[in-house]
């Protein structure tokens, strides 16, 4: 976690290695070598957290749509306000997707 209590210099670590990483992938200078991202990923590091919270929503959403038979999830949904706030914002951004609009 971004504020990992019972490590504060881990978590300090691990932002600074992602920052450097998508600096790197920008082809910006970093301080981000190959080997170090090759040992990063033997142990199956996550470079971006957003993806996998991401991909946690979606999960969520499929079961809520399994039970109910639909996806009108209620943007204050009280059995699950992230994922109301979360569907909420994929409708944003794709209403802007369409518009053509930066998001």
């Amino acid at each position: 976690p971004r504020n990992f209590a019972q490590n504060k210099a881990l978590s300090t670590w691990v932002i600074t290695q992602r920052r450097q990483y998508k600096l790197m992938m920008e082809n910006k200078p970093s301080a981000m070598s190959l080997p170090r991202v090759n040992t990063m990923n033997e142990i199956d590091f996550d470079w971006c957290v957003k993806d996998e919270a991401w991909q946690k929503r979606y999960n969520e959403l499929k079961a809520f749509k399994a039970r109910t038979g639909h996806c009108r999830v209620p943007k204050n949904f009280a059995e699950n306000k992230a994922l109301g706030t979360w569907v909420h914002n994929q409708r944003s951004q794709h209403k802007l997707m369409m518009e053509n609009k930066p998001s």
